[in-house]
């Protein structure tokens, strides 16, 4: 009688510490619940206010320098775009990239205090026709 007490606590521990966890990821702030630092998270790009332009947004954690390196070939991101609305060191970023061509294919690479961010290890791409 008193093993299957013991076990039936057991199980009942196990089943509310698995719900914790579950819990706790979940409620995590808009998916930024393991980003630290100056790590990008929140990627948006969108169609931006001007014809043929894009706007590429991002938050950190803490407040960093970021900009974007982009081209239209995924081994040439030889275009900057910086954030001229937020200040130099911001959580909140934005790059307007203007004077593109809709049908063209783009690749970007967010740098954040140094670090260059994409997609495993690749950078990310778009065109204004996918938006």
């Amino acid at each position: 009688m008193k093993s299957s007490w013991h076990i039936t606590l057991g199980a009942l521990s196990l089943l509310l510490v698995v719900v914790g966890i579950f819990f706790f990821k979940v409620s995590g702030s808009e998916g930024s619940a393991y980003v630290e630092g100056c790590t990008p998270f929140n990627v948006d790009i969108r169609k931006g206010v001007q014809e043929n332009s894009v706007d590429i947004l991002w938050r950190s954690k803490e407040k960093c320098s970021g900009y974007i390196l982009y081209g239209k070939e995924m081994k040439v991101l030889e275009l900057v775009g910086v954030d001229l609305v937020n200040d130099t060191l911001s959580k909140e970023h934005i790059v307007t990239l203007k004077q593109l061509v809709s049908t063209k294919e783009y690749y970007f690479s967010i740098l954040s205090n140094g670090n260059s961010y994409g997609k495993d290890g690749l950078p990310l791409q778009f065109s204004i026709d996918s938006l």
